[in-house]
């Protein structure tokens, strides 16, 4: 776990936060705030050159033991959702209720291609220059753009600031999973989140996912958000 940075805030009930594609611990910084009985215990995923899914769950699980020391509820963003379905069948006993915000267990056709058209087009680039602005209207709802433009305009600057080859490290990693089998043997309580208009995992695929897990979890849809609630719609 020494090249994962961690945001840990609060005291009570852990929530270990996982960030998607493009993300980072950043992402749940007001969420720690708006929750103030629960440790929340955010990630930033190491996109080292011998990154894998793999290696993040057992850096996770090692984190869960090193730093909590007992059972968490684990919070996966988009391709975070997929890390913790990966982390329920590696260390299941590390875990006490799952939340999936904005995720399935794999990419779906039309993103898959919007993805590797990406990591084609990034090809040889030198930095994330003028990708923010390209990348945002797949994230976020019509309505935040009128509504929150300086979070649009912090979430472009800060994307851009991602290296290349981390990044598209990171898509190559999410284009290769498939956590489609893990989801039948999930057995902690669960809810899945996701936002009217997100364009990852709109309400009817989250709903798919979620059916297939055992007992009655929860969907929740928020209305005007896309795939970022925590900062499209923190309250």
């Amino acid at each position: 776990t020494s090249t994962m940075n961690v945001e840990d805030t609060g005291t009570g009930p852990a929530i270990l936060a996982l960030h998607g594609l493009g993300g980072g611990a950043y992402f749940f910084r007001g969420l720690a705030e708006r929750l103030p009985d629960y440790r929340v215990v955010a990630v930033d995923l190491p996109a080292t050159p011998d990154a894998s899914m793999a290696r993040w769950v057992d850096a996770l699980g090692a984190l869960v033991d090193e730093r909590i020391g007992h059972p968490v509820i684990v919070l996966g963003h988009s391709m975070g959702t997929i890390i913790g379905l990966e982390a329920s069948a590696r260390w299941p006993e590390r875990i006490r209720a799952a939340i999936f915000v904005g995720g399935v267990p794999q990419v779906a056709p039309h993103i898959r291609e919007r993805l590797s058209d990406r990591v084609r087009a990034l090809a040889g680039a030198t930095d994330l220059g003028g990708w923010g602005k390209r990348v945002s209207p797949g994230v976020f709802a019509a309505s935040t753009f009128g509504a929150r433009p300086e979070v649009v305009a912090a979430f472009e600057r800060l994307f851009e600031m991602q290296s290349v080859e981390a990044y598209v490290r990171c898509c190559m990693i999410l284009l290769s999973a498939n956590a489609e089998a893990i989801v039948p043997t999930v057995t902690v309580p669960c809810l899945a989140i996701t936002g009217e208009h997100d364009q990852y995992a709109p309400p009817d695929a989250v709903a798919a996912f979620i059916a297939k897990v055992p007992g009655t979890p929860a969907v929740e849809v928020i209305p005007d958000c896309g795939h970022l609630p925590f900062l499209e719609q923190p309250d």
